[in-house]
């Protein structure tokens, strides 16, 4: 978990380093998502997991979801083309049976 939130606070800290000045609306958010993970990070750091940290934890997760902290991965689709044909012989067969009705004329 630490170097999960260690890696996301250098990435968020280079990433406003790099930013351009004019570009204001991106460095609030990333700065605002820095100083929460930096807080999270000072609050694991002084305490040690009791009975407290047990109903947090929960939360903590919640919030770590919020910001993302996964990196992208590249979702490769699998090749469905065997699946592709019986779904068209299907609609071709459901086609087939549908009744033609006066508004087709």
């Amino acid at each position: 978990m630490f170097k999960k939130l260690e890696i996301k606070i250098k990435e968020l800290a280079l990433k406003i380093h790099h930013s351009r000045l004019n570009d204001s609306k991106s460095i609030y958010e990333d700065s605002k998502k820095l100083y929460e993970l930096i807080v999270i990070h000072k609050y694991l750091t002084n305490k040690e997991k009791d009975s407290d940290w047990e109903l947090y934890e929960d939360r903590l997760k919640e919030t770590l979801k919020g910001l993302n902290l996964e990196t992208k991965k590249t979702i490769i689709t699998p090749d469905n083309s065997s699946e592709i044909i019986p779904l068209i012989d299907s609609i071709k067969d459901l086609v087939t049976e549908i009744p033609e009705s006066h508004d087709d004329k």
